[in-house]
């Protein structure tokens, strides 16, 4: 359950920095493929994601 909020918080963080970037690129009239943005995004959330879980393992490992 601990890594399902964990997802949770990441996906919120991605999101967020993405509708940032989507607002500026719009406000200077800068068109974004959205089909590119997506792919990258979901790639970062998931790199983000392991980095999260593989830090919690070593961790976990580090005190038994």
């Amino acid at each position: 359950m601990k890594n399902f909020f964990k997802g949770a918080a990441v996906t919120a963080v991605v999101l967020i920095i993405l509708l940032i970037i989507n607002v500026f690129c719009n406000r200077n009239d800068i068109n974004l493929d959205s089909t590119a943005l997506g792919t990258v995004s979901a790639v970062c959330a998931m790199l983000f994601y392991s980095g999260l879980t593989k830090r919690d393992k070593t961790r976990t490992e580090i005190d038994l």
